[in-house]
C-alpha cells in the first residue's frame, strides 16, 4: 500500500512538472506575441512606457514559473523541499508587484507594506544562504 502511495506521489508531481513546463513554454509564445504586437503596432519599432511595463510584468511572471519549475524538480529527485526558491519566489513576485505598480491606483501605504515583504524576504533568504539551511521533508517510514 504504501509503495502505492509513493508511486501515486511520483506520477502526481511529474504531472504537475508537466503541466508547469507547457504553462511556462505559452506563457513564452505569448511574450514573443505581445513584443511582436507592441513593435508593429504604430509608430512601428517603438514600445512606450505602458507597454514597456506590461513586457516587463510577462518577463516577471516567465521567471515566477521558472523558479516554481526548479521548486518542483528539486522535490522530485531529492524529495526535499528548498526553502531558497521558494524565498526566491515569494521575491520575484513581490518585486513584479511593485515594478508595475500604479500609484493611482493604490495607496501609498499598500506600497510601503510591500517594502517590509521584500526586506523580511531579503533578510531571509540571506540567512538561508549564509546558514547553507534545507528543510528537508522526509517521510519517517521507509519504502522497501
Amino acid at each position: 500500500m504504501l509503495k502505492f502511495i509513493k508511486n501515486t506521489e511520483k506520477l502526481l508531481i511529474w504531472g504537475i512538472l508537466i503541466v508547469m513546463l507547457t504553462i511556462i513554454l505559452l506563457a513564452f509564445i505569448d511574450i514573443i506575441y505581445e513584443i511582436i504586437q507592441e513593435i508593429v503596432k504604430k509608430p512601428m519599432f517603438i514600445i512606450d512606457a505602458n507597454g514597456l511595463m506590461n513586457l516587463f510584468s510577462l518577463f516577471l511572471v516567465l521567471l515566477i514559473g521558472l523558479e516554481l519549475l526548479e521548486t518542483i524538480k528539486a522535490y522530485l529527485k531529492d524529495d526535499i523541499v528548498h526553502v531558497e526558491f521558494i524565498i526566491l519566489v515569494a521575491i520575484i513576485a513581490i518585486s513584479r508587484k511593485v515594478i508595475i505598480w500604479d500609484f493611482k491606483k493604490y495607496s501609498t501605504e499598500e506600497l510601503i507594506s510591500l517594502a517590509g515583504m521584500i526586506v523580511a524576504l531579503g533578510v531571509t533568504y540571506f540567512l538561508i544562504k549564509k546558514a547553507d539551511f534545507k528543510i528537508k521533508l522526509k517521510r519517517k517510514e521507509k519504502l522497501p
